[in-house]
Formats: structure tokens, C-alpha cells, sequence
């Protein structure tokens, strides 16, 4: 492996956002670079507004991939030239890549949850509950229906206006999905109704402990929860929710968030370079940082 030396034949990537400073992905990626042995690196560029505009910038720096997180993935998507299936349906991109002059961009968040969600659980005929209704969900959602042949999607938030609305996208974009897509109130969705339970709002990160500082907003009851659940938070800090200890009290399968931020950037890496990633590499470096924040 070589040590990191930058050159004019070094290749440049990075993310892109507001804010950046303490994003994760800079130390997992140009750990990878240098595990497999390649002249790249991965820097953050912090950018409080996106310009239509930018897109030359960026094409004439001669920068080879970029990820793209909060605000600019909607921009993201609109620059491109080319689209990958999810970023068509979702219209957000968390990836760019600039390759002869064209803008190509794709989606690694939704197919980084599915796969965190599958990774020990069996895919296919499945019923998902979705609490919330961002980026991430919308995301979620259409990699679902995308890869995964579910058998049903709710959807529940504290406005259920917006789960609706998103329904009703959902239905719109995937008209031959052989899949029921409802949204109601958490307190009317009954727990045998659903197998896997996924966590997408900001409530994950709540210092709170115990019951009472579960899903607040959301009304949840702790004892809605059952042992053949599976319950995935994509919050990653803290690594243990208050909704995944509760899960786990229960006697319910968890998965951890990180493994979505993971499987993104492993995805990601792909993508920019061509060369497989080195997950466990990735990895342990990103539950490094993390204990060291939680420490």
C-alpha cells in the first residue's frame, strides 16, 4: 500500500454539502483508496449554495466523483446527465460521477438500507412500516419496490398529510408494483400486520433511555413491539437507540443504522472506482469514530 502522495495524476473525490466538516466518509474512503492501492483522494467541500451553474465548474476541475449529502441531493439529480433507476424515481442523488464531459448520477442510500436490512433477513414478501417521510424514506421506499418484491409498505409520521402524499408518489412511479402502499396513524397499524419496522426520523437520536423517549411524536407504545419483528434505525449516533434497546428488550432482530451509512459508501467507492470495496476495512473504521464520539 502506499502512503498518501498527491500528484497530477492523483484522482479527486469527495462530498459534497452543508455541513461537512464532521462527516464520516472522508476517513472511510481514503482509507480504501489507500488499501487498494490507489492514487485518490477524498476530500470535503463544504458548499452552502448549488448553482445550476456549478456543473461546469465541477466538470472542468477535472474532479472524478463526488458524494452528496443535505441540501444538494434534489440538485444533485437535476444536474445529470444520467440517471440511475432510483435517482429517476426518487429525484435525489447522493452520487455523482463526471465522466467525458457528462454528469452520471446515482442513488447508494436506499440500496445501502435494503441491503443493511437483508444482510441476515430474508427478502421477498415482506411488510414494511416506514416512520417518517424524508429524503431517507423516499429513498428507502423505491429500493424496496426496486429490488425486493415486498408485500406491503406503510407509511406513518406525525403528519400524515405528507405520508400520504408520499403514498401516493410511491403509486404513481411504480404502477405495475404488485404491493399494498398505505399510510395511517402508528396507533392504527396492528403489529401483525407488519414484519420489518424502519426508523427514518431524527427521534433515534434522542439522549432519552427507556420507553418514554421512544418515538414520542410518533405516540408509539412499547408494547406494540413483537419478537418476530425486525426493527431497523437509520440514526447512527448513538449506535444503540433508544428504539433499538427497546427492540432488543423485546426480544426483536436489530439492525444498526451504521450499516446503512456503510453499505452506502462501500457502494459509493464502487462506483468511483471500479475496484471493490474493502468492507470490513470500512467498517472499522467507521464503528472506530463512532465509539470515540459516544466516548
Amino acid at each position: 500500500m502506499h502512503s498518501l502522495a498527491i500528484n497530477g495524476q492523483t484522482s479527486v473525490f469527495g462530498i459534497m454539502g452543508n455541513p461537512v466538516s464532521h462527516s464520516l466518509s472522508p476517513a472511510m474512503h481514503n482509507a480504501a483508496f489507500k488499501a487498494r492501492d490507489l492514487n485518490a483522494v477524498y476530500i470535503p467541500f463544504p458548499v452552502e449554495s448549488a448553482l445550476p451553474a456549478l456543473k461546469k465548474t465541477l466538470l472542468s476541475l477535472g474532479i472524478k466523483g463526488l458524494s452528496v449529502t443535505i441540501p444538494h441531493k434534489i440538485w444533485a439529480a437535476k444536474i445529470a446527465d444520467e440517471q440511475d433507476p432510483l435517482t429517476s424515481v426518487s429525484g435525489a442523488a447522493n452520487t455523482l460521477l463526471f465522466r467525458e464531459g457528462k454528469v452520471l448520477a446515482y442513488n447508494t442510500d436506499g440500496p445501502g438500507a435494503v441491503r443493511a436490512l437483508h444482510e441476515r433477513h430474508r427478502a421477498g414478501g415482506k411488510r414494511y412500516l416506514i416512520c417518517g417521510y424524508g429524503g431517507s424514506s423516499v429513498a428507502i421506499a423505491h429500493s424496496l419496490l426496486l429490488e425486493s418484491k415486498p408485500a406491503a409498505i406503510w407509511i406513518t409520521g406525525r403528519n400524515l398529510k405528507k405520508a400520504q402524499k408520499l403514498i401516493q408518489d410511491i403509486q404513481t412511479k411504480h404502477p405495475k408494483a404488485n404491493c399494498l402502499l398505505r399510510s395511517e396513524r402508528f396507533d392504527r397499524i396492528a403489529p401483525e400486520e407488519i414484519d420489518m419496522l424502519i426508523q427514518t426520523t431524527p427521534s433515534g437520536m434522542s439522549s432519552h433511555s427507556g420507553p418514554e423517549g421512544v418515538l414520542p411524536e410518533l405516540h408509539f407504545d412499547p408494547d406494540w413491539l413483537r419478537k418476530s419483528h425486525v426493527v431497523f434505525d437509520i440514526v447512527y449516533t448513538p449506535m444503540r437507540t433508544p428504539l433499538l434497546a427497546l427492540a432488543e428488550k423485546k426480544g426483536a432482530s436489530i439492525v444498526y443504522g451504521y450499516k446503512m451509512l456503510l453499505y452506502q459508501a462501500t457502494r459509493q467507492f464502487e462506483l468511483f472506482t471500479g475496484h471493490k470495496a474493502p468492507e470490513s476495512l470500512m467498517e472499522g473504521i467507521l464503528r472506530n469514530h463512532l465509539r470515540a464520539k459516544r466516548g
